[in-house]
């Protein structure tokens, strides 16, 4: 049986979620050491160095995108984050808010995100309709 090559990875986390992290890395069967924030930056965000075969890294990659929760686009002029991650939904979900109202999609892939995101670049007035018209009808 050959070797498997090693793979270094630094994730950047929420402090809150070190232990859970820790614990997806032991599961995996990858190792994490925190690294310390760049010299003269200081941060409310955790880096941790994860260490171990692809799918182990892979793995520990998965449980920190589950830990950001879903994704927000505020369609909104001036909004100030046009593009985040919430916690306050599940990973995978989806809200869009928009001049005329929110829309909550459930499960979305990487079309419905680019649809979305080109909607967020033009930072004009969207609505539910625009939303509706180019980003929620590929789901359905």
């Amino acid at each position: 049986m050959g070797s498997r090559a090693v793979v270094r990875e630094v994730v950047v986390i929420d402090p809150v979620d070190l232990e859970k992290i820790r614990d997806a890395a032991r599961r995996a069967g990858a190792e994490t050491a925190e690294v310390p924030p760049f010299r003269g930056i200081g941060t409310v965000m955790t880096s941790l160095l994860v260490v171990g075969d692809a799918v182990a890294v892979g793995r520990v990659r998965d449980e920190v995108e589950r830990c950001r929760g879903g994704l927000v686009f505020d369609l909104r002029s001036g909004a100030i984050r046009p593009i985040h991650r919430s916690r306050a939904l599940r990973y995978g979900e989806l809200t869009v808010i928009a001049v005329d109202g929110v829309i909550q999609i459930p499960r979305y892939d990487g079309e419905v995100v680019a649809a979305l995101t080109r909607l967020a670049s033009g930072r004009g007035e969207t609505t539910v309709a625009m939303v509706n018209e180019t980003a929620v009808s590929l789901v359905r």
